[in-house]
Order: C-alpha cells, then sequence, then structure tokens
C-alpha cells in the first residue's frame, strides 16, 4: 500500500502514529542506557511496565473502532442484561407477519441499493421531532435488521452461539431465537455474525459468520433446512479464517429460485486440488445445491442481482476479482481485476448498476472508485474502465448511494458528493466516521458510527446538515432499515427503534407514534 493513497484513512494513520510512539520510546530507553546510570534507566524501563500492568488489571479491553483507536471498560463492569425469546406459543397471529408495501427484507432494503425513492423524511426536527420508541442490549455482532409486517430479524452472538432473533419492530420484545453453534471472533473485527438476515416467501435465511446457511420458518423459528460451508469446502473454520480473517460477512440473496451466498474455501496442495469457490446457489425450498461459481477467495461483499444490456445477472466483488455470473447455472459473462486481501485491505463495498451498461466500484484502504462501461457482442461481454480515480469514494465498510447523476459516500469515514459523469469531487465534508447511508427520498440518512441519526440535504454544491439525534453508543458499523416509519439500528452492544416524522402515506402502516 503507498503512504500517499492512505494519508486520509485514520486508522492507517493511527497505527503508524502507534508505531511511532512506540519506536521512540525505544529510542529513548536505548539513549538511557548508554548516557545514564543503570539504576536511571532501569527506573525508566520498568515504571510504564507497571503502570501498564496496573491499568490492565483495572481495564479490559472491550473492542477497537474502525480508526484502530482501542475502547477499554472497567474489569468488573457487568454486561447488560440480554432480552430473551418469549416462545413460539406466544406470537401473534397471522396479520403480525403479513407483507407490506413498506417491508424491508434483505441486506440494503427492497432493492438491496440503501434508497426507498418513494419515502420523504420530515426534515424539520424541531416541529416535527422523531421519538425513540425503544432501545435495549443485544448481542454482538455487526448484522442489521430486515422487517416485514411487524417482525424485525437480525442475528447476535451468545455465548457459543450465533442467535437468529425475531423481534417485535414495535416494543423490541424477542418474540423467538434459533441458535447456530459457533463463535468467530478477531481482535480488530470484533465478535458474532455480521450477515444480515433475507425474508422470501416465509422464510429466514440467515448466514452464520462461521458455518452455517439457515432457512427458518418466520413465524416460529423453526429449522426448514441447513447447509454447512465448511463441510462444502473442506475445510475447518482456522484454515478458512486464515485467510477470510473477519468471518462470513455476505448476506443471503433469493433470486429466481436460488438463494444465493458466498462460498470461498481453500488450496489443498495446488490448484488442482482446490475446494475454493466465489459463489453458490442453493434451492431455497430444499438447501439442495444448484451450482458453484467463480475460483477467487470471497470478501466482505454480498452479491448483487442487476440487469445490464437486457440480461439478469449476478454480480459479485470477490477478494481480486469483479465478477458477473449468468443467474441459471453461474457461467461467468464478464470480470476485471479489483485487488485487495481478505485479511487486510478488504473488498466490503457493493457494486452499483447506475443504468444498464454502468457499474460503480468503491472501496477503502486507498482503493477509490472506478466507473466501468459494460458491453456485449451476441455472447461476448466487456467491461472497460471510464475512469477510475484513488482518491474518491474510500468506502471502507459501506457503499455509496445514487442521486442525480451524483453518488454521496463515507470517503474514509468523511461525506462527499462525487459527479458520476466525471468522476470529479463536489465536496467532501461532516466527519461521520465508518457509518452508513440510506437514501429516503431526497434526504441521506446517516448512521453515524457514533450512534447518531443525522439528516443530511443530497445537495451537490454542499453539506447541508438538516438535523440530528443521538440513539446508541459508539462503533456502529451495522446497515439501519426503514420500515413505514420505524427506522431500527444496531451496534454490537445496543438496539433501537426511531419513529421517523415523514411525509408521505406510508405513516399509515407503520408503527403509531
Amino acid at each position: 500500500m503507498r503512504f500517499g493513497a492512505e494519508v486520509n484513512d485514520f486508522g492507517f494513520v493511527n497505527v503508524v502514529s502507534y508505531l511511532l510512539v512506540f519506536a521512540a520510546a525505544i529510542f529513548g530507553l536505548l539513549a538511557m542506557m548508554l548516557t545514564t546510570r543503570r539504576r536511571v534507566w532501569l527506573t525508566a524501563l520498568l515504571t510504564p511496565i507497571a503502570v501498564g500492568a496496573l491499568l490492565l488489571a483495572i481495564f479490559r479491553l472491550d473492542r477497537v473502532d474502525s480508526e484502530i483507536v482501542p475502547k477499554f471498560v472497567w474489569r468488573w463492569t457487568k454486561a447488560a442484561e440480554l432480552p430473551e425469546s418469549k416462545g413460539a406459543a406466544t406470537l401473534a397471529e397471522d396479520a403480525f407477519f403479513a407483507p407490506r408495501d413498506t417491508d424491508y427484507p434483505q441486506f440494503l432494503g427492497p432493492n438491496a441499493d440503501s434508497t426507498l425513492p418513494t419515502v420523504e423524511v420530515e426534515t424539520n426536527w424541531s416541529k416535527h421531532p422523531p421519538k425513540i420508541a425503544w432501545k435495549q442490549a443485544i448481542g454482538k455482532g455487526w448484522s442489521g435488521f430486515v422487517v416485514q409486517g411487524n417482525a424485525a430479524y437480525t442475528m447476535e452472538q451468545r455465548d457459543k452461539e450465533e442467535w437468529v432473533s425475531c423481534y417485535d419492530a414495535d416494543s423490541g420484545q424477542m418474540l423467538w431465537h434459533y441458535a447456530i453453534p459457533g463463535l468467530h471472533s478477531h481482535p480488530l473485527g470484533g465478535t458474532g455474525p455480521r450477515a444480515t438476515p433475507a425474508i422470501f416467501d416465509g422464510r429466514v435465511y440467515a448466514q452464520s459468520a462461521v458455518n452455517q446457511l439457515v432457512c427458518l420458518d418466520m413465524r416460529t423459528g423453526e429449522l426448514v433446512w441447513s447447509f454447512e460451508m465448511l463441510t462444502a469446502t473442506k475445510s475447518t473454520q482456522a484454515d478458512f479464517e486464515a485467510s477470510v480473517a473477519w468471518g462470513r460477512s455476505a448476506s443471503p440473496v433469493i433470486v429466481d429460485g436460488k438463494v444465493l451466498a458466498a462460498l470461498g474455501g481453500i488450496t489443498q496442495g495446488g490448484d488442482a486440488n482446490s475446494t475454493l469457490h466465489s459463489l453458490i446457489a442453493l434451492d431455497p425450498k430444499t438447501g439442495n445445491e444448484v451450482w458453484r461459481a467463480g475460483s477467487d477467495q470471497i470478501s466482505y461483499s454480498t452479491p448483487v442481482v442487476a440487469t445490464l444490456l437486457g440480461q439478469p445477472q449476478i454480480l459479485y466483488i470477490s477478494e481480486s476479482t469483479v465478477t458477473a455470473h449468468a443467474i441459471v447455472d453461474g457461467a461467468e459473462l464478464w470480470s476485471v481485476k479489483w485487488p485487495s486481501h481478505s485479511n487486510s485491505n478488504a473488498n466490503v463495498s457493493q457494486p452499483i448498476a447506475l443504468d444498464d451498461s454502468h457499474v460503480l466500484l468503491s472501496k477503502g484502504y486507498g482503493g477509490g472508485a472506478e466507473l466501468l462501461k459494460i458491453s456485449r457482442n451476441d455472447s461476448s461481454w466487456t467491461a472497460e474502465t471510464v475512469w477510475k480515480s484513488e482518491g474518491v469514494l474510500r468506502t471502507k465498510f459501506t457503499s455509496c448511494v445514487i442521486k442525480d447523476g451524483h453518488a454521496y459516500g463515507l470517503n474514509d469515514g468523511i461525506l462527499e458528493c462525487v459527479n458520476l459523469e466525471t468522476g470529479k469531487r463536489t465536496w467532501k465534508k461532516g466527519r461521520y466516521r465508518h457509518g452508513q447511508v440510506l437514501l429516503i427520498g431526497d434526504t441521506l440518512v446517516i448512521t453515524a458510527e457514533n450512534g447518531s441519526v443525522v439528516l443530511v440535504a443530497t445537495d451537490s454544491n454542499e453539506l447541508r446538515e438538516l438535523a440530528s439525534l443521538q440513539v446508541i453508543g459508539d462503533v456502529t458499523w451495522n446497515t439501519a432499515a426503514l420500515s413505514g416509519n420505524r427506522l431500527l439500528i444496531r451496534n454490537s452492544d445496543e438496539a433501537a427503534c426511531i419513529i421517523l416524522p415523514l411525509k408521505t402515506a406510508t405513516l399509515k402502516d407503520a408503527a403509531s407514534d
């Protein structure tokens, strides 16, 4: 990685700062050893060690934020009491789960693009304030919520189990959970599941950070089927996480009678014995394998269904490649290089089909953005670069949203607007760190990393922050979900439902405020 490409990555800067401080301390100690008496330099060595040991006895490391800043808590701090499920016998009637036009059924929403064009947010919060309907502790993890009717689903870590949990979106009451054995934890990436569930045809599909993809009855949480990724790739958790350090993060996607998932795997004794495939398609009713595709290691991105030049296809950003696949059999249509490593400068952001022949790519870790032009001649597909810039849209944990020929995204944690025709930045301002962005009507609804909800106008000329509300705590990386006027947000410690004032008729379909 080039330093010039990383200077605005605050995590990179902090790591370099830590190393410089450590190097300066070592240099200073060596200088003291050469110029002072033994008692002096020995005192200088042992004092910080003793202070550090005392601090570690009092505090414990809780987590690390997106800028590699450690968060410590008192060692005697008790864990928050987590909600427990009521059990299937107490579930509400069928109307509770009935689909609505305002449902949020999958990762990044109905169209999987973080955009809700038919809803308008009331931005005058002095006159029409939002209200926090409920806020409570939740198990660790980076999954977002999905919603159908009044039922909200997410994933969370409970001891050594990954739970798929069903909540009442109006009250926060847990209705049921399904436990998947497994625990993923990483000092930098935190603990727990990463993927967001998907709802389809009365079932919930959820991907463990470790192994299982499960299909559950959405009303009761009963298991319909499960598929073991590690068995399918003949690998162990340790083998897999040596290459994909932060666990399985791609959310399930359902399209044309198939459940799409990122598979991965390992190479055993050379390419001839590789179990590595980028994608797998399963039958949503049975869990039986339909096809495998791609030969690159997986990333932390989710497959995207798009129609380009009249053909529906699957776009997937793997560890080092952007590839388009036919939905029916996974056959590769086109691909371009998009380098990363899934245990360092990883690919996380989603590809965005801007129209029927253009795809926007973005990534953090100094990667920047690239606009592709897709062409087709009979069965031959090509992808050519329109423009490419390492300086714009460095979306580390997030993806962009598109409005009126401009992309809005968090460039190393700072909100940025980029002209899509030229690839040039029009403005960059507002440090929300590595939160998430929803485009609701004409308004950006940002869940900042500090746990606040911020409204920003989609103005290509300047940053115009309209309103904000502090809701939950720091390190809020999870994607938000809007169903009617209920905005569900969470991080690895807390979840909350905010009743947003809306200008549209969707109010009648949502919870009463």
